[in-house]
């Protein structure tokens, strides 16, 4: 992983804009942005059209400029952009922001120039921001290098970001700002030649001014690094808010159109991002909201949520709101019923969401005294409250806006819970009193659907957090002896000599023997006990059963003799160029719970292990669930939870209670297996894997190891 001193890009002390005139090109907007910044490091100016531009010296070239400068702001044509950053570096420079583009946007547009680029800075640790951004801004720092009017509304805060799109980063920069939430950096980032989104949010998890971080992605270059830096946010508890596109097959291709870069595989970088607490939003609106809750530093204690409102109608909405995003509305104590029944009219309903009724809220008294009981239930972790009107104007003529706003306020005050104002609608605030409200702790929200997401990404993301500490209490510890049991092999290998891998790592297999006879089939059946399992053997064969190769439930030396010539002739008619090996036989395992594990390595992200319904319907049912390698037995647990197999485990339809411990250590080997071997592996595949009755563990009665180095039909997890 390459490093670079982004100090260079957000607190330099000294700064060249080359490309600045006298018209108000984007160089000049930069300079002008400096200034109303409160930049007070030195600038220069580079054109060699002009000794003075804006009543300041302007040098022809770089190397004229008297002293050694930390960073460069470029917005020239890309033909001259690497000469004027080989003198920037001779002049010490160590930071770059090139706003210029013609660096691979598009199939193949400046590929040479694009590889000379990166090839020097990297070359010469210099950190370059772009090409084809906008630039950044640090308001920390008192910094930008930004080539486009500042957002309306920008401010100083604890947010900051980055964009592979520009617009949309300075849209929300403007539209945070209007609503009370300051930024402290934000960087679009453009094409990512050399410095990456990875590396800024590093940067932004390190950063002491920084509490949350935003970013607007369509690639992940640097897989390894931007790991690395979510480890980082977390344990400094800083959520990373992010819109990742790429989901669908045309998003891919805008991508790669963009900004040159690699959506990369959907399926998998969901599972990093939910294994490693980021949160991923659907669009701007959601980003927005949950940027503006999280801002706020409210942290909920719990899942439960209550909601209220003054309308039945809404009340209705948001209970069928919640259920479909998955918000836990909390069943009232007895005691808050009590409270509530005793100040709402009679004809109010005591669910949950609340209709307060219109009456109640003509009162502050009556309003107050439900809203302070609901934020005394133990059973309530964070409290919305929904009015349609929250305007500068309804605070100073509507009575319900003005005793709702009060009540919140004062609610906050007395018990410290988070509590949160929204509209019903998009349109429904004034971004002045969303501002207001959130410098005295309220967070207003606008949209039922953005805000309640916003809500269940701040319940998930406190869960997170709760679930690592309780990661670190268990100390868990994974010491499973790394084995070399993969590096002397190539390709495909048998079903026999795939379990024997698996065994070496402890997951338990069945007892077998190859043979190359039906008389040796009998005399090894009769050894291990019926009934038995037949199955040829042919790395050649990975689908056996489609090829008459496995026959079960074998009870006699008779079906031995039989099934064992059957399997031969069968095999012999479907694939008369494979090599067999010989027969298999095995113990029949039986009464078992059918599920499918496996692993496969990822190109960009590595080890990933898999659990799911298995047995022949699992292409159809398509449930699972994956998880990085290795994994902890505690998120081998949330896996199985977030399949059918939870339900099948627990003795489904009057069944045996399977043993859901022994398929948790399963996958935790099984994780450790592939980590260990991600060099040599490229898949491996059990299915079914029975998991017998409680106490009784499981059987990982079929299996497939594919090896690197050898093309074969893909496994699909």
């Amino acid at each position: 992983m390459k490093s670079f001193n982004l100090d260079m890009l957000f607190k330099p002390k000294s700064i060249a804009l080359v490309g600045i005139s006298p018209k108000s090109n984007r160089a000049t907007l930069a300079y002008q942005n400096l200034k109303e910044i409160g930049y007070t490091g030195e600038i220069y100016f580079v054109n060699a059209k002009y000794t003075e531009v804006h009543g300041q010296k302007c040098y022809s070239s770089m190397s004229e400029i008297p002293e050694k400068i930390d960073s460069v702001y470029v917005s020239i044509p890309s033909d001259h952009v690497l000469s004027t950053l080989k003198e920037a570096i001779a002049k010490g420079a160590k930071g770059a922001v090139v706003i210029s583009s013609g660096f691979g946007e598009g199939e193949g547009a400046g590929k040479e120039k694009s590889e000379e680029l990166i090839h020097f800075a990297n070359d010469n640790g210099l950190a370059v921001a772009g090409p084809n951004c906008l630039g950044l801004i640090s308001s920390a720092n008192n910094f930008s290098a930004y080539g486009f009017f500042f957002p309306e509304g920008l401010k100083k805060g604890n947010v900051g970001g980055v964009f592979q799109s520009g617009g949309l980063m300075h849209a929300i920069a403007g539209e945070l700002g209007n609503r009370g939430v300051g930024i402290s950096t934000i960087v679009s980032s453009g094409n990512e030649m050399i410095v990456n989104s990875s590396h800024y949010i590093e940067y932004l998890a390190n950063d002491p001014n920084t509490d949350v971080i935003m970013a607007f992605i369509e690639g992940i270059k640097d897989p390894e690094r931007f790991i690395k830096a979510a480890d980082i946010a977390y344990k400094n508890k800083k959520p990373i808010i992010l819109v990742k596109v790429g989901k669908s097959e045309k998003a891919a291709q805008a991508a790669v159109a963009h900004t040159g870069s690699m959506t990369g595989s959907d399926k998998v970088i969901e599972t990093m991002f939910k294994q490693k607490g980021i949160i991923r939003v659907s669009d701007v609106d959601e980003l927005i909201e949950t940027v503006i809750l999280f801002s706020n530093g409210v942290s909920p204690k719990g899942v439960g949520v209550a909601i209220t409102t003054t309308s039945g109608g809404e009340a209705g909405m948001y209970a069928d709101l919640g259920e479909e995003l998955g918000i836990h509305f909390s069943e009232f104590s007895d005691h808050t019923k009590v409270k509530l029944k005793s100040v709402l009219p009679e004809f109010g309903a005591l669910g949950n969401p609340l209709d307060t009724t219109g009456n109640a809220a003509l009162d502050k008294s009556l309003y107050s005294s439900c809203l302070n009981a609901i934020a005394e239930d133990e059973n309530v972790a964070i409290i919305g409250v929904s009015q349609m009107e929250i305007t500068e104007s309804a605070l100073r003529n509507n009575k319900t806006t003005q005793v709702i706003v009060e009540s919140i306020q004062d609610c906050y005050k007395q018990y410290n819970k988070p509590i949160l104002l929204f509209t019903p609608n998009s349109g429904g605030a004034d971004k002045r009193v969303g501002e207001m409200l959130l410098n005295k702790g309220i967070p207003l929200l606008t949209g039922a659907i953005p805000t309640f997401k916003a809500i269940r990404n701040l319940i998930n993301y406190s869960t997170f957090l709760q679930k690592q500490e309780r990661i670190l209490i268990n100390n868990w510890n994974n010491n499973i002896e790394k084995r070399n049991t993969l590096g002397n092999r190539t390709g495909v290998l048998t079903e026999r000599e795939s379990q024997m891998v698996l065994s070496e790592y402890g997951l338990k297999v069945p007892q077998k023997t190859l043979v190359h006879s039906a008389e040796d089939a009998i005399n090894i059946a009769e050894n291990i006990g019926y009934p038995v399992v037949l199955k040829v053997e042919s790395a050649e064969i990975p689908h056996k059963s489609d090829a008459g190769g496995v026959k079960l439930n074998i009870k006699t030396p008779t079906d031995v003799e039989r099934a064992y010539n059957d399997i031969m002739t069968s095999v012999s008619l479907k694939h008369p160029d494979a090599t067999i090996n010989g027969v298999v036989v095995e113990e029949m395992v039986v009464d078992g719970v059918e599920v499918i594990v496996g692993a496969k390595v990822d190109p960009m992200f590595g080890p990933v292990v898999m659990v799911g319904s298995g047995g022949v319907l699992v292409e159809l049912l398509q449930d699972v669930s994956l998880r990085l390698a290795p994994i902890s037995p505690l998120e081998a647990e949330e896996m199985i939870e977030e399949t059918k197999l939870s339900k099948l485990l627990s003795g489904y339809r009057g069944k045996a209670e399977a043993d859901k411990d022994a398929l948790v250590d399963a996958l935790v080997k099984l994780s450790t297996l592939v980590a260990h071997n991600k060099d040599y592996l490229q898949e491996v595949e059990i299915n079914p894997l029975l998991v017998l009755p409680k106490g009784e563990g499981y059987r990982a009665v079929d299996g497939l190891v594919v090896l690197k180095n050898k093309s074969i039909e893909k496994v699909n997890i």
